[in-house]
């Protein structure tokens, strides 16, 4: 056994994800950091080279952490997808298929020529 007091419940590769399980540790008063999180702040494609940002706990509430990380992630799991409004709907129907007529470019009605003599 390490003589390390805090112990890695999780891997994180955004901000946002680091941000909502330390609010939630904090929320449930248990004591955890994440291992060089201001590089994901800074340099996101570092985050995939570093492996990941470690979200750290102490010891004692490992338990107790990975016992809220897996109960988060089975409501997630359960809660169906929020219904999107018409109007992006809508949105999503005409501009997306309007934005591809305008980007189409036709290729050119003449070949290269070569300069010279």
């Amino acid at each position: 056994m390490s003589d390390e007091p805090f112990e890695t419940v999780a891997i994180a590769y955004r901000a946002p994800q680091i941000a909502v399980m330390l609010s939630m540790f904090e929320w449930y008063g248990i004591p955890a950091y994440a291992k060089n999180a201001g590089h994901s702040g800074v340099d996101c494609p570092i985050t995939l080279a570093l492996g990941g940002i470690p979200i750290l706990v102490h010891r004692d509430h490992a338990d107790d952490a990975r016992a809220l990380l897996i109960e988060a992630a089975e409501r997630i799991e359960q809660e169906p997808a929020a219904p999107q409004p018409l109007a992006y709907r809508l949105t999503k129907l005409l501009a997306i298929p309007a934005l591809m007529l305008l980007s189409f470019i036709p290729p050119p009605r003449l070949s290269a020529t070569i300069v010279g003599r």
